[in-house]
């Protein structure tokens, strides 16, 4: 899936976010889905049946897939199914064939909230033992040796991007289905063995409307015309785990080219394909699948590859085999930025390294969902910086990968890169920057410690041995041992099975201006004490005679134990600024030793550092000075603010704004005793940043991406009566600042924030964009505007809307009504809240999905600096009582944030 780590998708879902993130992040929920009316749910006259041994879950565990693995081989599928002749679901046969080893028990097949209406298994009809959750094969039903089933069936599509999605676009009327079968949702679909370690070879048989187009994992090989429908055959496709196979359909607008002698194919909505960058998209995709085949040294593995943009899609993407789906979150409805449309081709490029990486060669079970990711990431890292025309993209993994796995190493809810996963239920747990980020910044360590060529020459190895089957982490590790000549178990134990992070400091002496004695020493979290290996490179910086800061030495250095000395560096010039981990080949905190602080707060080291890279992690490190009040708060605002006008680095000037938005949101949080310092910075902030997106684009200077990301900022932190006039200005058009035109999603950013703030032209601005923009990204960000404003009775029907089961909204409409309901400066009103937003949380496990349940939990609860906020949090873990551990990760990543907050009054 997408670096949506969790850290981009819940960033823009939750973070957006998560997440809105992870947070992604800003962002990840899904709405109340029972199981459907079902046939014959208890169990037939067979006496062998018995009772249903599996718990009767939409759910399966290791231990179950185990089971069932251990009997089933050689399977295939044949599915036919029937998008036409029901109005609301769609109905289905499907063929299972493969051998036995014993028929001493009976077999389940996974297939969860559908109907069915007919079994036959080895060509006689048995009775349908169906409890809503999977069916029940009487063993006398069964052979030893080769066996088939046949099952008639039907099923509701879904509105919470899982199963088969359906869409109705409110633009044009037109229908649009996805699937997403991620971690265990094809068996919504059809009738299975749900798991990833059964793969199976699929032929695929759809009717649907004349006017669609049906899209899956292999290509059609005969469409034929049966009156107003059209009857699409595919041909059968290699053996693939359930998750990634894919039906998607519709009347999907489509561009196409070839990548070599592969076709490709991008598919969007009809309303969305004008702002589709659809050469930019394949130029991209082009240029990815020559680079990976020659990264791994294997061909492209499928016939054919396809993306689709689509709606309401629950995550950044989903690497379906050769028919990838892709958030329409990507496409940017106006203006857009740099750092967009890297987001862009980092998400296309960590889809395509799934193809070999996970479609290829396949996880065995979802203990192994993290090497997954965090292998597309880095790959997809790899290839944007080589292929996509963004050079500095190490800049951007240092920023977006490393410092978001820090931040989650740092969380209560941390945990082991590779952890057991009970279930796949459970795969929501370890579905964050973890898993992504911290994994990728961990295999990237891996490749300075082992040598870049030999971790390629070591993953091309694994790839080409495992070709088609399933693996597990000890035959990667072997394969790169092998390669490199060193025995990386030890290392794999350090970095993957233990969780923290270290922390790295210089140490140094120096005698007539050279170093006497040079340490970094390396420590460690008492709760998580492993030191580790690694490999990193040391930095040292002086001024030359201009008086402009040098880089004279970059040691690399083989960390181990508490102090490394650094024999090395022992009678070089003596530094201005020692960095360990300079260009972020490690995985660790740095905290700067005394004299390098003191260059860079006392004697304006700052303006002197060349490297944007160096540049963010002094910043990091000054962030980091704050937080641990070696250096007051005001002061860190002060340079943030004084910096602004002189950085022309975009990277940079999102890192310096996303601080300064965060810290002043927090210091609005924290309330009295806080206001001056708030009203003072808020103010200047606010007066700087408006200044310098008023003198407009020049040559030579600030282009209109960086306008558009200063924008973007001056939206979420303007708070004073002038800043808001001046949202509101731009959005009537009294108003030019240095010609900015704010498309469509900054239109809806600006509303949003002016309803967050009671502004009295809200409401108005609301009424006129809704008229404008009837998109369906439109509609959602018309219920984030709505649940935003600051009144208690737009509070309380949108809660209601949130908490209802009987006519639950979209998941989609769901994920934007939470993540706008409580924004910064509404306090109050979430603490008034909180009894409501606590009461029921078993009811709300036992009845919602693990999005819906992980989204309610990090929004709704989110931003509190309260005692009476902390206690309520507190409570509701209590009452839970384990249970629901989705909900119960994100209440206690809340409640940490409101103790560090509190902390600080």
């Amino acid at each position: 899936m997408c670096n949506a780590s969790p850290g981009e998708v819940y960033r823009q879902l939750r973070l957006l976010i998560l997440i809105t993130a992870y947070s992604c992040l800003t962002l990840l929920a899904g709405c109340n889905r029972e199981a459907a009316p079902i046939a014959s749910r208890e169990p037939g006259n067979n006496q062998d049946i018995g009772k249903f041994a599996r718990p009767a879950l939409e759910q399966l565990s290791q231990s179950e897939a185990l089971a069932r693995r251990n009997r089933v081989s050689r399977l295939t599928y044949d599915l036919n199914i029937d998008l036409v002749s029901l109005p609301d679901s769609y109905q289905g046969a499907a063929t299972l064939r493969f051998d036995l080893s014993d028929n001493d028990t009976p077999l389940d097949i996974d297939f969860s909230g559908g109907n069915v209406s007919g079994i036959s298994a080895n060509g006689r009809n048995i009775d349908v033992n169906y409890n809503g959750y999977y069916i029940l094969i009487p063993a006398d039903a069964l052979a030893v040796g080769g066996n088939e089933l046949s099952i008639s069936y039907s099923h509701p599509y879904d509105q919470n991007g899982t199963g088969l999605h359906r869409f109705v676009d409110p633009e044009d009327g037109k229908t649009y289905l996805y699937s997403n079968f991620w971690p265990y949702y094809a068996n919504r679909v059809f009738p299975g063995f749900d798991q990833p370690n059964l793969k199976a070879r699929y032929r695929l048989s759809v009717r649907a409307p004349g006017d669609w187009t049906v899209v899956s994992a292999t290509p059609e090989v005969e469409v034929t015309t049966e009156g107003a429908d059209r009857i699409w055959q595919f041909s059968q496709s290699e053996i693939l785990p359930t998750y990634v196979f894919s039906l998607h359909a519709g009347p999907y607008h489509i561009w196409q080219d070839m990548a070599g002698e592969i076709p490709i194919r991008l598919l969007a909505r009809e309303s969305l394909s004008s702002y589709v960058p659809a050469e930019q998209w394949l130029a991209t995709t082009k240029a990815g699948i020559e680079h990976y085949e020659n990264y791994f040294e294997i061909p492209f593995p499928f016939e054919k590859y396809d993306q689709l943009i689509v709606p309401e899609h629950p995550f950044g993407a989903m690497e379906n085999v050769a028919a990838v789906t892709f958030t329409e979150r990507l496409i940017d409805r106006g203006s857009s930025n740099r750092l967009r449309d890297q987001n862009r081709a980092e998400t296309i490029l960590h889809e395509m390294a799934h193809m070999w990486f996970g479609d290829l060669v396949t996880f065995d079970w979802w203990n192994g969902f993290w090497l997954n990711e965090s292998f597309a990431t880095l790959m997809a890292s790899i290839a944007v910086s080589e292929v996509a025309g963004f050079s500095d993209l190490w800049h951007d993994f240092y920023l977006s990968k490393n410092l978001n796995a820090i931040t989650a190493d740092k969380s209560v809810s941390t945990h082991p890169i590779e952890v057991p996963v009970p279930s796949n239920a459970d795969v929501f747990n370890v579905f964050d920057d973890i898993s992504y980020d911290k994994g990728a910044s961990v295999l990237n360590q891996l490749s300075h410690f082992v040598g870049e060529e030999d971790f390629r020459l070591g993953v091309s190895n694994y790839l080409k041995s495992h070709a088609w089957e399933n693996t597990g982490l000890a035959d990667l590790v072997s394969a790169l041992s092998l390669q490199s000549g060193i025995d990386l178990q030890p290392w794999a134990e350090d970095w993957l099975s233990r969780a923290g992070v270290n922390t790295l400091e210089a140490r140094f002496g120096c005698e007539a201006d050279s170093i006497s004695a040079f340490t970094v020493l390396q420590s460690a979290d008492e709760a998580y004490p492993t030191l580790r290996d690694q490999r990193i490179l040391l930095g040292l910086f002086a001024r030359d005679q201009q008086g402009r800061l040098q880089n004279y030495a970059s040691l690399p250095v083989r960390i181990s134990g508490m102090e490394t000395q650094v024999s090395s560096a022992i009678g070089l010039d003596c530094p201005d600024l020692a960095i360990p981990n300079y260009q972020a080949w490690g995985y660790a905190e740095v905290t700067l030793d005394n004299l390098s602080l003191d260059s860079v707060t006392n004697n304006e080291l700052l303006t002197d550092i060349g490297d944007p890279l160096l540049r963010s992690m002094i910043w990091t490190a000054l962030f980091d000075a704050s937080a641990n009040r070696q250096m007051e708060n005001a002061r860190l605002l002060g340079m943030l603010i004084q910096d602004l006008p002189q950085e022309d680095n975009d990277r940079i000037l999102r890192q310096l704004l996303s601080e300064l938005v965060t810290n002043l949101d927090r210091l609005e949080r924290l309330g009295a005793g806080f206001e001056e310092e708030l009203t003072t910075y808020g103010l200047s902030a606010e007066q700087q940043l408006w200044e310098l997106i008023s003198s407009g684009s020049v040559p030579g200077g600030r282009s209109q991406s960086t306008l558009n990301l200063m924008l973007q900022s001056y939206i979420d932190l303007a708070r004073s009566d002038s800043a808001l006039a001046n949202l509101a200005g731009l959005m009537q058009g009294d108003l030019q600042a240095g010609g900015v035109n704010p498309g469509q999603n900054l239109r809806w950013a600006i509303i949003r924030r002016l309803a967050g703030r009671g502004h009295s032209e809200a409401r108005q601005l609301l009424a006129a964009e809704q008229l404008a923009d009837s998109s369906g990204s439109g509609r959602l960000s018309a219920i984030a505007v709505e649940a935003a404003f600051p009144d208690a009775a737009t509070k309380q029907l949108w809660l209601d809307r949130i908490r209802e089961e009987a006519d639950p909204l979209p998941a989609a409409q769901l994920r934007a009504a939470m993540g706008a309901l409580f924004p910064p400066g509404q306090e109050p009103l979430q603490l008034a809240l909180l009894q409501q937003l606590t009461q029921g949380l078993s009811e709300l496990v036992a009845s919602r999905d693990d999005f819906y349940l992980r989204t309610y939990g990090s929004a709704l609860f989110a931003g509190i600096c309260s005692d009476q906020g902390l206690q309520a949090i507190s409570a509701a873990i209590t009452a839970l009582d384990g249970s629901g551990p989705a909900l119960l990760r994100a209440l206690r990543e809340n409640a940490q944030h409101a103790e560090e907050c509190l902390a600080l009054k």
